[in-house]
């Protein structure tokens, strides 16, 4: 077999398993293809991602799952601050800070 022949041989088998919209992996989970895919299978169940064992692959190939965590008013109020900091220029980047870390001899 050819170099060649192995790389179509390979791209046909990725083509057929990326047919199927879904499949279960190795701990009985079910991995979605695709984020819409995920989003439809738990509008079809009717259940929040924290009670159906099921995740998507992301562009990288990475399995993600959707939350169902909900934000109590304490932290919806500190996450409105901290936006409002950023909108006005009042957070200073990561870097200038380990920067001046550095140069006080703190090791970053």
């Amino acid at each position: 077999m050819t170099i060649e022949e192995l790389r179509d041989f390979i791209k046909q088998v990725i083509e057929a398993e990326r047919r199927k919209d879904c499949y279960v992996d190795d701990d009985g989970t079910l991995v979605f293809y695709t984020e819409e895919g995920y989003a439809d299978y738990l509008r079809k169940v009717s259940k929040p991602p924290s009670q159906v064992k099921a995740v998507f692959l992301n562009e990288g190939g990475l399995k993600c799952r959707y939350s169902d965590y909900k934000l109590t008013a304490k932290e919806k109020r500190r996450l409105e601050r901290a936006r409002k900091q950023i909108a006005e220029g009042k957070v200073v980047p990561g870097e200038v800070v380990f920067e001046m870390l550095r140069k006080r001899g703190i090791k970053v």
